[in-house]
């Protein structure tokens, strides 16, 4: 979520990388599949796209499969599981997908697949024994499940009941309702397929994803009729595929199918699109170049000639782009807009640019050219190298072939804009889909864009207008900020369940939370979790600013002036570290963070603290009254000190190495030396 407008510049602008050579194409494919590298270079036969594009009709079974385990999965964590879905590896075939999960996800996966009326599951799967596993059968489909023996698969059918769904062997033929059931289904997933199946191929992609959070978390969504696919692996929603979202190589993206009208002519969508937003900036119906001038006013340059003529090349190029099957993913989740977003680092999930299709051709232009294109961009052209103006005309270039693309793959469903009379500035209001709301759009003349949900009726809110701004940034022109807005808008719908209050940190739509969570179930579901590594490094710190805190017993947080304050050794943490905090009069704020009450607080704010910090936070914060940073500190130094460090380790969920165990056990009982203690831990690491 984006909270301060940043002037818009280029994302090229950050280096101009149309290729990775320091991958081979076998690593490349290993990223995407988990395969062996035997395997890899085995199935590898084609450099240019890396993963095979299967027939339409195995797409489809792919997607139905695969939407599926979406569907049963939920959020969940991979380490637990084997890998995304289960997934442990899949080597993707023109004909066929083999995929290798865990063999202790096989229940699992029969509970998602079976299908019984009116539930989830695959309408019209069926299975096969194979000497090499179990093959899953939809017409025209064919999935198998490798290593999977027929008696272990018969045994696990009985152990879920399947028997009693669709999910038989292939020689049953269909039950009467099943076709009416898979149709829907079909008809259901129509428009997403295609990507569904592209994102399953590519599965392990997910994994640099969940290094921070640890969980695997996609969802679909309606927007404007269009079914999207919602990646949230790192709490933050993001429509973009995960090719593009982790600019990853070109020879990974998929393949697809142009759209039934026909590949879109961008020069015809910038001439109707500035039309629309932007009537007094349109070209007239004599100018030269009309469409190239039209480009470079939605890009925020100037009309100069050889400005015009860099656009007129960048549209020939997006006109190849969207004709090759090779791009068609341009036209997905929301069309290539998103990708001309501004976002913190680069893209969603990483620094790098993620370059257009046609971006080596774009820039492919002799020397000079490229050098008189980048004076117009030095602020200083005395002091710049002709290597500099030629960078920087590649990547104004690459710029105006991003716009070009994004124009021509808005998509056919959209908002209906308002014009206000006075400023000019446009606005689109629509109510939530699945509670109180409303969906806000702005985009202003001066190409400023925000996206914000209203009229929350949340009391965790009353200090933000009852307002959660999704995106507010500033686009080239108003006609960009259309095009971002309008993206933007297909997470802004989905994102509340994300959203944390600023002050507390607290999850706006608390998660459901079992009747006794344990540390280890609460680290589980956490979107964070406090380790003692990061608890170390500030409680020397705490040590030189707290002089006294008041026992949970007395409240986590006071009340006694305006809004309330930290009281606790908990409170200043969670305060310091941007953990969720209870409320006055919630059970959370007088226990301790090792009881029900605590864990169940922090289960639904998706957050938790790793065993060690709640052993020694649960001792300090029991001690009654007001007492000093050392006496706490004293008393959770002793319950460490008297613990089993291994049996506790058995509580966590992730791995609990030597070098935290040694970090533990070499905790000062003197407070004034936590922080050197802390820093020869880091010189020894």
């Amino acid at each position: 979520m984006t909270h301060t407008l940043t002037p818009y510049t280029p994302r090229q602008q950050q280096g101009l990388r149309t290729t990775d050579t320091a991958i081979s194409p076998v690593a490349l494919r290993q990223m995407a599949t988990g395969e062996p590298e035997e395997t890899a270079r085995a199935e590898l036969t084609d450099f240019e796209h890396l993963i095979p594009t299967p027939a339409p009709d195995q797409a489809r079974g792919e997607a139905r499969i695969f939407h599926a385990l979406i569907a049963a999965y939920g959020r969940h964590r991979p380490t637990l599981t084997g890998g995304p879905f289960g997934i442990r590896s899949l080597t993707p075939r023109p004909d066929e997908l083999v995929v290798r999960i865990a063999p202790a996800q096989l229940d699992r996966w029969i509970d998602a697949l079976a299908h019984r009326p009116g539930g989830a599951g695959v309408a019209g799967l069926r299975w096969a024994g194979r000497r090499d596993g179990i093959a899953l059968i939809l017409p025209g489909t064919r999935m198998v499940l490798a290593d999977i023996s027929e008696t272990d698969w018969r045994a696990a059918l009985g152990r879920r009941s399947a028997d009693q769904s669709s999910l038989m062997p292939h020689w049953i033929p269909q039950f009467r309702r099943e076709p009416e059931y898979a149709a829907a289904q079909d008809a259901e997933l129509a428009g997403l397929a295609d990507h569904l199946c592209a994102t399953l191929r590519r599965i392990r992609l997910l994994d640099a994803l969940t290094r921070i959070s640890g969980h695997v978390h996609l969802f679909t969504t309606r927007h404007h009729g269009d079914l999207h696919l919602i990646e949230a692996c790192e709490a933050t929603p993001t429509v973009l595929p995960l090719w593009t979202s982790r600019s990853v190589p070109l020879a990974l993206w998929p393949a697809g199918t142009i759209p039934d009208l026909g590949p879109a002519d961008p020069r015809t969508a910038v001439l109707d699109l500035l039309t629309e937003i932007e009537p007094a900036r349109a070209p007239s119906g004599t100018a030269d170049h009309p469409a190239g001038g039209a480009l470079c006013h939605i890009a925020g340059l100037s009309a100069d000639p050889v400005l015009v003529q860099a656009a007129e090349h960048a549209l020939d190029v997006a006109t190849r782009v969207l004709a090759d099957p090779a791009h068609a993913g341009v036209y997905a989740a929301g069309g290539w807009a998103g990708s001309c977003r501004t976002y913190p680092e680069g893209t969603v999930h990483g620094s790098d640019p993620c370059l257009p299709p046609g971006a080596e051709t774009v820039t492919d232009l002799p020397e000079e050219v490229l050098q008189r294109l980048g004076r117009h961009f030095s602020s200083k052209p005395s002091d710049t190298s002709r290597t500099d103006f030629a960078g920087a005309g590649q990547e104004e270039l690459v710029h105006l072939l991003d716009w070009a693309l994004a124009v021509a793959t808005r998509p056919a469903n959209r908002p209906d804009w308002t014009r206000d009379r006075t400023d000019g500035t446009l606005q689109h209001t629509q109510p939530l889909p699945d509670r109180d709301g409303i969906l806000t759009l702005t985009a202003t003349t001066t190409g400023v864009y925000r996206v914000s949900l209203d009229a929350l009726g949340l009391s965790d809110l009353a200090e933000e207008d009852d307002t959660v701004e999704w995106e507010r940034e500033a686009a080239p022109s108003q006609t960009a900020a259309v095009l971002l807005a309008e993206h933007a808008a297909i997470e802004a719908a989905v994102c509340l369940p994300f959203q944390r209050e600023h002050r507390k940190q607290r999850l706006l739509l608390p998660a459901a939370v079992p009747a006794e969570p344990t540390i280890r179930s609460v680290i589980g579901g956490a979107d964070y979790v406090l380790g003692f590594f990061t608890f170390a490094s500030v409680l020397g710190r705490l040590h030189e600013r707290v002089g006294s805190a008041q026992g949970a017993a007395d409240g986590h947080w006071r009340t006694d002036t305006p809004p309330d304050a930290p009281a606790t050794l908990t409170a200043l943490i969670s305060d310091w570290c941007a953990l969720p905090s209870p409320h006055h009069g919630e059970a959370a704020n007088t226990a301790t963070v090792d009881s029900p009450d605590y864990l169940r607080h922090l289960a639904a704010h998706r957050a938790a603290l790793d065993p060690f910090v709640t052993r020694y936070l649960a001792a300090a914060d029991n001690l009654p009254g007001a007492r000093t940073f050392e006496e706490r500190h004293l008393a959770g130094f002793a319950a460490l000190r008297t613990t089993d460090l291994s049996a506790l380790a058995r509580t966590e969920i992730r791995p609990v190495g030597e070098r935290l165990l040694r970090l533990v056990r070499s905790m000062p009982q003197d407070p004034a030396q936590l922080t050197a203690w802390y820093e020869h831990h880091l010189d020894q690491a």
